[in-house]
């Protein structure tokens, strides 16, 4: 049943300011009306601020919001608030409607609960598939129970399948596997054919596909697009080629005016060397030299000071230019001291290896030189448990794991950093033997400027963390020859994921890694694909 053309929320002139005086966002006007709308911005920018805003979990510092629809909000980080609810239903937010349905059915409901039901007379049948998807049981699971990705697909299908007129999700793809995923994508298309209204805010690039329009969060506020990712991704791109040609007809200005300038001077400078020569001859008047001595030194002096002016327009004209590119043209790339792995040298040998828990059937495996390997499978199969394995951090049941170059994991967590402490100190603790300007050099390499590298950890955004880690690892001593990834495009932004890849094209040695994002995977060009099947792992095509 489509939403009454009222339903709707405006913000008008909204503005929040942090505790500690920093503005995230100012004088931001907009209506959500029925459609999907995708919140894209740089980690930090204050997204999910804004979307805590928009469904009433938070006061603006500054404008009002016009709440003229039921919003429900799903954040990306309250998968822990599971264990404070008593039932499935409960997490997913349908157990009030469930109860009143089941007491309709039983014959002892009221008026109040065929409200509570409203148009979902459904809602039974499709409570059991929901559940059987995710393979769960009402009678025997309980939240507490419940993986990170089990957790969300249940907040999320509940308030896909909920009475409100808008939907605020936050960062919904993260920790959903291939399956849930696709079938996330097709709850939102029912939702909207509903004519019901959705805030998308994500970095998934499939899901931003989707999008009816894309707002983007700056600090200069809202910039929109009339379109999804597709759409983004073409508007940039044309936007970047004209920077690129703005930049080259700036500098080749600036070229054609420095050769013109210099003729310029070059022939003043000869005038008044030819006055100089008239003048020590006699061969003209004394009186009448000297006035046009002084008329030229005059002139000469106006003339440099005209080029000087001139010089410093076209070379400001030159920097502007590049200040525009300048991000998008910055490629961060690992240290070109880190040894290659030679490419017919075993980096990772597994020998009938099965772990703790999670698959039972042997794994044997040989990778070799630089190899780029991805784990897939379904959430909760196994897929981090192979990597501490891997990494030496949990011991097997069966069989024997060796890395003979050496291995690195870098977690969700990113445990190689102290929140405490800054990239450079951190950095310095792993690679003792580099000096600081080397290391302030690797991590520029990186990326990661003075502004970044002597904050405290947690201060930063999740691509800048996710870069030095990658700096800690990889300059440790020995060198590992393998990295293990564990979903490390979680939580961060379009532009840090397009950094990532770049500085993980240049790693020389060979990765493991896990992701649900397949256009990152598909950027990291996996030669190998090790597949969960049935009760062990099988190789896949690439």
């Amino acid at each position: 049943m489509a939403a009454p053309p009222d339903r709707r929320i405006s913000l008008q002139g909204v503005g929040h300011t942090l505790p500690d005086g920093r503005v995230l966002f100012d004088n931001i006007t907009e209506t959500l009306h029925a459609e999907a709308t995708a919140l894209i911005g740089r980690n930090g920018c204050g997204k999910s601020t804004l979307g805590r805003i928009v469904a009433g979990l938070l006061a603006p510092s500054r404008g009002r919001v016009d709440l003229l629809a039921r919003v429900r909000h799903v954040a990306q980080d309250d998968a822990g608030t599971q264990r404070h609810h008593r039932s499935l239903a409960e997490l997913a937010g349908l157990h009030r409607p469930l109860d009143a349905l089941r007491r309709l059915e039983a014959g002892q409901g009221n008026a109040a609960d065929v409200v509570a039901v409203g148009e979902r007379w459904d809602l039974e049948s499709h409570w059991r598939a929901l559940l059987a998807h995710a393979g769960l049981d009402e009678a025997t699971d309980a939240p507490a129970t419940l993986s990170g990705g089990q957790c969300l697909w249940l907040r999320l299908m509940g308030a896909l399948y909920s009475d409100a007129d808008l939907l605020v999700l936050d960062e919904p793809g993260n920790h959903l596997d291939a399956p849930h995923h696709a079938a996330l994508r097709k709850a939102i298309a029912a939702w909207r054919t509903r004519g019901r209204a959705l805030l998308l805010i994500s970095h998934d690039r499939r899901l931003l596909s989707d999008a009816d329009r894309t707002l983007e969060l700056t600090q200069g506020g809202l910039r929109r697009y009339g379109g999804g990712w597709t759409l983004v991704q073409q508007q940039r791109d044309a936007e970047l080629a004209a920077a690129r040609d703005r930049l080259a007809h700036a500098r080749l200005a600036r070229d054609r005016a420095q050769a013109q300038m210099q003729v310029q001077a070059e022939r003043a400078a000869r005038r008044q060397a030819r006055g100089r020569r008239e003048r020590d001859t006699g061969s003209q008047g004394r009186m009448l030299l000297d006035a046009r001595r002084e008329r030229a030194e005059h002139s000469l002096g106006a003339l440099r000071e005209r080029h000087q002016q001139r010089s410093a327009t076209l070379h400001q004209d030159v920097t502007n230019a590049w200040h525009v590119l300048a991000e998008d043209l910055q490629t961060p790339c690992f240290p070109r001291q880190v040894q290659a792995a030679p490419p017919h040298r075993p980096v990772l040998v597994l020998d009938g290896l099965v772990g703790p828990w999670a698959w039972q059937h042997a794994l044997d495996l040989c990778l070799q030189g630089p190899a780029r390997m991805q784990l897939r499978g379904p959430n909760g199969c196994g897929k981090s448990t192979l990597l501490r394995l891997i990494a030496g951090q949990l011991a097997p049941k069966r069989g024997h794991c060796r890395t003979p170059l050496g291995a690195a994991l870098l977690d969700q967590s990113l445990s190689l950093l102290d929140p405490h402490d800054s990239l450079l100190a951190r950095l310095q603790a792993a690679a003792p033997g580099l000096g600081t300007a080397q290391l302030r050099q690797h991590l520029a390499q990186a990326g990661l400027g003075p502004d970044q590298i002597h904050r405290p950890a947690a201060t930063l955004s999740g691509g800048e963390r996710m870069r030095g880690a990658l700096l800690c690892a990889s300059l440790r001593l020995p060198t590992p020859g393998l990295l293990l990834l564990d979903e490390p495009t979680n939580h961060l932004d379009l532009a840090a994921m397009q950094a990532l890849e770049a500085m993980l094209a240049s790693w020389p040695g060979a990765l493991v890694f896990v992701s649900h994002d397949d256009a990152f995977a598909q950027a990291l060009r996996p030669t190998h694909v090790l597949q969960r099947s049935g009760a062990g792992w099988a190789s896949a095509h690439a």
